[in-house]
């Protein structure tokens, strides 16, 4: 193996390329430790660095990053992408982590629906789950099962609620302010059906 360069990082850290294209950031006292500079490596060294150092670091820093915040695996992944671990280290120890069941993205989506249908659109939701790297149809499956087994709000009885907080009038409202709140609750994300039938079937 060989060592192409070495860049120095802040809070004494350091980030070490090999020619092999793999990349990984170690702590200035690991230099040290391995006599590690740009040139050869011995496969020893780094194969207690791939199998035994980074492996152990990396799911400390993930016990850290998870206790008391869940979290999907790609949130999970960025997270360890960006202090600097190589593709394969990240994807063992996102292994690991579902295996014990630490994170669970299915558990995830329940939790974040349940907890944003109050006051979210459906839409809103989803996109926001995707951008967490949740599949949007499986995130739109488990919203479709909470919503028969009545944990999660339906999204009509949350456009009830915002009309009635706005001081929307359902028995007497004219067209004009009807597009008025169609519009509003457009932009909130809502669909048009959803919306109709809130405002036609007021409860």
């Amino acid at each position: 193996m060989f060592i192409s360069e070495i860049t120095d990082l802040k809070n004494k850290k350091v980030k070490i390329v090999f020619d092999n294209g793999i990349a990984f950031v170690l702590y200035k006292g690991d230099l040290v430790k391995y006599d590690l500079k740009e040139g050869e490596v011995s496969d020893n060294v780094y194969e207690e660095i791939m199998n035994e150092l980074l492996p152990k670091r990396a799911l400390n820093r993930s016990l850290k990053i998870i206790t008391g915040h869940d979290m999907t695996e790609y949130m999970l992944s960025k997270k360890l992408k960006d202090d600097g671990y190589p593709d394969s280290i990240i994807e063992n120890t996102v292994n690991v982590l579902k295996k014990e069941r630490l994170i669970n993205d299915e558990r995830y989506i329940k939790g974040y629906i349940e907890a944003k249908s109050t006051k979210k659109s459906k839409r809103d939701i989803l996109i926001a789950l995707s951008q967490k790297g949740i599949d949007s149809k499986k995130a739109e499956r488990i919203f479709e099962e909470l919503c028969e087994e009545g944990t999660a709000s339906d999204e009509k009885e949350l456009i009830r609620k915002l009309l009635v907080k706005r001081h929307f009038d359902f028995d007497n409202a004219d067209y004009g302010s009807k597009q008025k709140e169609i519009q509003y609750l457009l932009r909130k994300g809502f669909s048009f059906d959803s919306i109709e039938e809130a405002m036609n079937k007021p409860e």
